[in-house]
């Protein structure tokens, strides 16, 4: 007989069962955990790399608008501080395996840096043909005419004055006026007036009261005579003078106020209307019209005048080039792209390793068109406010922690353009950099704020190192009109950077 083979007893068979599940349970938990490291932990580091850019733009775009209230205010001395955060560390949501470190994204960490962007300085340079305000030298319009440009001097110069027109008759009076003000000036005789009396012999008459009240009086008693105390004006000149009367909006505010004392004659006596005394400059803006009428003639006495404007033309004017400095965050992310965040010239930039460079916030360039059908409106402005960075600032603070910003206003600086009007013909404006993309970038810039403010006859180029516009406005002529209206002013900034906990050099 063929024996039987020997029992497997049900038990082994169901510790090996529990073994083989155990196993497999591992296996899924390995499996799991790779996927999840594999594809979840960087999903979920590059989410929070994301929201930390997007947290960095929004806090430049703070920054910006920190610096721009600075600088509207004219808050000169003024320190504001703001806050960036480096890194991702905490800040965000890290997944549900947070608790196990190896299952949570790795934090990343930036670097925020002071004039570190390029090794050599960049610049912005501007030259034109305008109209350069010049203490030593005077631009006149004659009076009646129309206020261009904010006004030096308005003078009302009276002349012709002769002697014979010095006496207690001699009165002449012209007037200068806008639709805000008017100035009356008036050659004004100074006399002194009394009363006195004269006798005349007999009885007072009607006739003798036309002074006053005439008085009898008794000379003779047997028989009664009598004499008349008779009343007369007595006037006494001792001088003329130039004195002003102004009216503001309908009040007199001044009224006869002497400008000259004893005039002489054959004298040109000038009264320049906006000396601060009088109180008219602020109300003198351009497009107002300044007539002058005379009210009172006199002889042979006149009344002239003139606007005053003190600028020259200068081709070219150049002004020497400004360091524009920045400020920039240095990203070092480790899921998501590389980028870089930059302030400059009142603009937020953002640069990628992709090879791009734009611009979040523009730049305080701007230009605009007023396309009027009067070619003598067609006016293109063009507004230049040169926010920048002190470059003897420097700091670089790394790490994934808070750091501050102090920044202070330290000055503000008006270019010399005459004010009101168009006051240039042509116009060059040059951003000197070493970086490429931001070249290329402000070549765009230049490009498309031309093109959509409308503005005429302009060319965007870029020559060795520079991007630059060059606007000829309307009349592209040589011997062409003022078209285009420059503002530009410069305003510096000391900045420091103070780190919590990162690396600072």
């Amino acid at each position: 007989m063929v024996p039987e083979p020997p029992m497997i007893s049900s038990r082994n068979d169901r510790a090996l069962s529990e073994v083989i599940g155990f196993v497999l349970i591992l296996g899924l938990i390995v499996v799991v955990s790779s996927l999840y490291l594999a594809y979840g932990v960087p999903a979920q580091g590059r989410e929070n790399e994301i929201l930390h850019m997007n947290e960095i733009k929004d806090q430049f775009v703070a920054y910006k608008l920190s610096l721009d209230s600075l600088f509207t205010n004219n808050k000169v001395g003024t320190t504001l501080s703001n806050s960036f955060n480096l890194g991702t560390s905490g800040g965000y949501t890290q997944g549900s395996f947070s608790i196990i470190p190896i299952m949570s994204p790795v934090n990343s960490g930036g670097t925020i840096s002071i004039n570190q962007r390029t090794s050599s300085p960049e610049t912005l340079t501007i030259s034109s043909q305008s109209l350069i305000l010049n203490d030593s030298v005077k631009y006149k319009v004659d009076l009646p005419a129309q206020v261009n440009y904010t006004p030096s001097h308005v003078y009302v110069n009276i002349s012709g004055i002769q002697q014979s027109d010095l006496n207690q008759n001699g009165i002449f009076g012209a007037t200068a006026n806008t639709t805000a003000w008017s100035a009356i000036v008036n050659l004004t005789p100074q006399v002194s007036f009394y009363q006195n009396y004269y006798s005349k012999t007999g009885n007072c008459a009607p006739s003798d009261s036309q002074n006053g009240t005439a008085i009898d009086y008794l000379i003779s008693s047997t028989p009664s005579t009598y004499n008349c105390l008779v009343p007369i004006n007595i006037y006494n000149y001792t001088r003329s003078d130039l004195t002003i009367t102004i009216t503001k909006g309908n009040i007199v505010t001044m009224q006869n106020y002497a400008v000259y004392e004893k005039v002489a004659p054959g004298t040109t006596y000038a009264i320049d209307l906006m000396d601060d005394a009088y109180g008219l400059k602020s109300l003198t803006v351009p497009l107002h019209y300044i007539s002058l009428n005379t009210g009172k003639t006199l002889g042979s006495v006149t009344a002239t005048g003139n606007i005053t404007y003190d600028f020259s033309e200068m081709n070219p004017y150049s002004v020497t080039p400004i360091p524009l400095g920045s400020i920039d965050y240095r990203a070092q992310n480790n899921y998501w792209i590389p980028q870089t965040y930059y302030y400059q010239l009142g603009g937020v930039f953002l640069t990628q390793s992709d090879g791009n460079t734009t611009y979040k916030l523009p730049p305080e360039i701007t230009f605009s068109y007023d396309n009027q059908s009067d070619p003598a409106k067609k006016i293109v402005t063009v507004n230049i406010n040169a926010l920048t960075i002190d470059q003897n600032n420097v700091g670089v603070v790394g790490g994934n922690s808070l750091v501050q910003i102090k920044t202070r206003l330290t000055n503000i600086t008006t270019f010399p353009y005459a004010v009101g009007s168009a006051n240039t013909k042509w116009i060059r404006i040059g951003i000197h950099t070493t970086d490429n993309q931001a070249r290329t970038m402000w070549s765009n810039y230049f490009n498309y704020t031309a093109t959509v403010a409308g503005v005429p006859n302009f060319v965007v180029g870029l020559a060795g190192t520079e991007s630059y516009i060059r606007i000829d406005g309307y009349d592209s002529s040589p011997t062409g009109n003022y078209d285009i209206n420059v503002i530009a002013s410069n305003a510096t900034y000391s900045t420091s950077v103070h780190g919590i906990g990162g690396i600072v050099q």
